[in-house]
């Protein structure tokens, strides 16, 4: 995974103000998370570091020539479908389920350009990133993102991922606290927005981890939606049992209701 700084109205600013940023973006975009600092735009966790992302591939996956051994046309071809390469096999996402709160009269989401996810990692995970850094701005972390990106706005889940691109994804980390990392979505139509889902990721799998990786919902801001230009339109009003696990499947999502910004 790789992660980005950048800016956006509206976000609370995190307690310990020694935090760092690190992270990997094709576009800065205006982000829920106030700031100190910066590097290039303005920055919700104290961005001390940035990284332009780039297109990364596997190094080993190189295109092997046919056997010449083995040539029976009856068999089937070799299933190709699925994860792509070894960074995809270990990373996985929690998902989030939006959809509108019952006092809400009209469309909370009508309008929304940009949503920002933001989830606290629990032990397991928070130790992970703590003493692998370079799974937050190394090259595996790199691979990581770039093998997810697409992925995570286009995996298939029941009733659907709301129609998006990942625009960034950022890292806020201190000593002493949680780690929190904020995925930022191009919202591409906000009349599908309400009962899909949001995935949150990449992050390692269990295999990778060597523990139970979990994060969780904290509060009302730890999901919200921008207009292209000003304020938050909408953010969590509840939501079910915060903390879910970091799977390959859609299973045991948060459940969340939005309604309205005040």
């Amino acid at each position: 995974m790789t992660l980005l700084a950048a800016c956006a109205p509206g976000k609370n600013d995190t307690e310990d103000g020694s935090s760092t940023s690190s992270s990997t973006s094709s576009a800065s975009t205006a982000d829920p998370t106030d700031s100190t600092d910066s590097t290039g735009a303005t920055n919700p966790t104290d961005g001390t570091e940035s990284t332009d992302g780039t297109e990364s591939t596997d190094g080993t996956g190189a295109t092997e020539p046919p056997s010449t051994t083995s040539s029976n046309p009856s068999e089937p071809p070799p299933d190709t479908t699925g994860t792509t390469g070894t960074e995809a096999d270990e990373f996985g996402f929690i998902c989030v389920d939006l959809a509108k709160a019952e006092s809400e009269e009209s469309d909370p989401f009508a309008g929304t350009d940009t949503i920002y996810l933001t989830l606290e990692l629990e032990p397991c995970l928070n130790d992970f990133y703590q003493t692998h850094p370079e799974y937050v701005d190394g090259p595996e972390g790199l691979a990581a993102f770039e093998a997810w990106r697409d992925r995570l706005c286009s995996e298939t889940v029941a009733p659907g991922v709301v129609p998006c691109e990942i625009d960034h994804l950022e890292t806020n980390m201190g000593e002493g606290v949680p780690t929190q990392i904020t995925v930022a979505y191009k919202v591409l139509d906000a009349a599908q927005i309400d009962g899909r889902t949001l995935l949150w990721g990449p992050a390692p799998l269990a295999e990778l981890a060597g523990c139970e990786p979990r994060a969780r919902f904290t509060s009302q801001v730890s999901v919200q939606g921008f207009p292209e230009n000003g304020g938050p339109l909408w953010s969590a009003q509840t939501w079910n049992e915060p903390s879910a696990l970091v799977k390959s499947e859609a299973s045991g999502c948060i459940q969340v209701q939005v309604a309205k910004a005040p």
